[in-house]
């Protein structure tokens, strides 16, 4: 079997013809992802200074930007080929190919383990067809599946709205200007629904009725989307906000670390405001960070995009199989009762050499051949450049 240093290196290849840039700002969301779970095996006196370094901005939505932006540029290039009509087949075979498979594995893994233990929720089957949290908060179960339904159903439903303005306006730069304009209203007035209705007005349930429920987060995505679509069609004005939108991002970051913590009213600004100046930060810097390329990888420029590669495995891993199922079952039962206090700091460094280890081995054996199969539906085509080359590897 291949030393982990070994798949280390065949995980990154030779990373050369990647977007540097964007692979650190995926290095960084899934860093704030994990590293605020683990606030989950720290003791409650130190969990708002475990969390304090990371707590401007949510790791998911930069996800979410990052997402939007390199689905945008896939469809944008297949639009603008006027030559052939869009397969929408395809894009969502490639897309399920990419997504799908760890996620199924993980999820089997927890469901196999819910039915053993005897405590698997009677609606399961929804998290297979993504519609454990359209409209209604997601259940307690398997919780990193809620950022999932959000990505997937705006895979099945962008494309489709897109092909049916285009088939309205004649115009497929209006019918994606348009599909962004509307992805980025509706969720919106669904967040005004439930606001209006007084479901979620709560400090301890928002979260659960606006951040993580697909109707109110397709916009997130959208953002990413309308980046690339600013990139492509105001080119000039794309390279003009490469250091302002720098700038501008650090003064929203500032807004969104600080708010929470000073200004009045926080429920109103964490469900109409926050997520939309968190996504509005991510747009903003893409400018730079797009063209952000290194020709020589130094050992730590390795280890970021490493990080970045296996960044999905170690989303789905995390929390419900590392955490849930692992290291607070341990450290109740064996680290606490024969090491005392410091019985946490065992459990801490676990969860990150174990995280790493089986982010890597999820990645290499089920990642890995998957998006290779996605290959196998291809016919041969000349070189690609280096943006096209960087965008299969999503």
């Amino acid at each position: 079997m291949p030393t982990l240093n070994a798949l280390a290196n065949r995980a990154l290849g030779s990373p050369h013809h990647r977007i540097f840039g964007l692979d650190l700002l995926r290095a960084v969301a899934i860093f704030i992802t994990v590293y605020g779970h683990a606030v989950m095996l720290v003791p409650p006196a130190y969990r708002s200074w475990h969390n304090l370094p990371v707590s401007a901005i949510d790791g998911v939505n930069i996800f979410f930007v990052l997402s939007g932006y390199l689905i945008g540029g896939i469809l944008l290039k297949a639009l603008l080929d006027t030559r052939k009509p869009f397969a929408l087949g395809h894009f969502w075979m490639r897309r399920w190919l990419r997504t799908l498979p760890a996620y199924l594995v993980v999820l089997g893994s927890a469901v196999a383990l819910g039915a053993w233990q005897g405590k698997l929720p009677a609606e399961v089957w929804r998290y297979f067809c993504f519609s454990q949290n359209l409209m209604t908060p997601h259940p307690a179960f398997f919780p990193e599946g809620w950022s999932l339904a959000v990505e997937e159903w705006f895979y099945l439903l962008f494309p489709m709205v897109v092909l049916v303005l285009a088939g309205l306006t004649r115009s497929r730069r209006a019918a994606m200007a348009g599909t962004v304009a509307l992805f980025l209203v509706l969720p919106l007035v669904f967040k005004y629904y439930q606001y209006q209705q007084g479901k979620g007005l709560d400090a301890a349930l928002w979260d659960g009725y606006y951040r993580r429920v697909v109707a109110a987060r397709l916009d997130a995505i959208a953002l990413g989307v309308l980046a690339c679509y600013l990139q492509h069609y105001h080119t000039g004005l794309w390279h003009r906000l490469r250091r302002p939108g720098l700038g501008l991002a650090a003064a929203l970051l500032v807004v969104t670390f600080l708010y929470p913590k000073l200004g009045p009213n926080v429920l109103f600004y964490n469900v109409w405001l926050r997520p939309l100046l968190e996504g509005a930060t991510v747009l903003l810097v893409l400018p730079f960070f797009s063209q952000l390329r290194r020709q020589h990888y130094t050992p730590s420029m390795r280890g970021l995009t490493l990080l970045s590669l296996i960044s999905y495995s170690m989303y789905l891993l995390n929390k419900s199989v590392l955490i849930k199922l692992v290291l607070e079952p341990l450290e109740k039962s064996v680290f606490t009762p024969y090491l005392g206090s410091g019985g946490w700091l065992v459990a801490y460094a676990l969860y990150w050499v174990l995280l790493l280890i089986g982010a890597l081995l999820l990645y290499t054996y089920v990642e890995v051949p998957f998006m290779k199969l996605r290959e196998v539906f291809e016919k041969p085509k000349a070189a690609a450049s280096a943006p096209e080359l960087a965008a299969t590897q999503q």
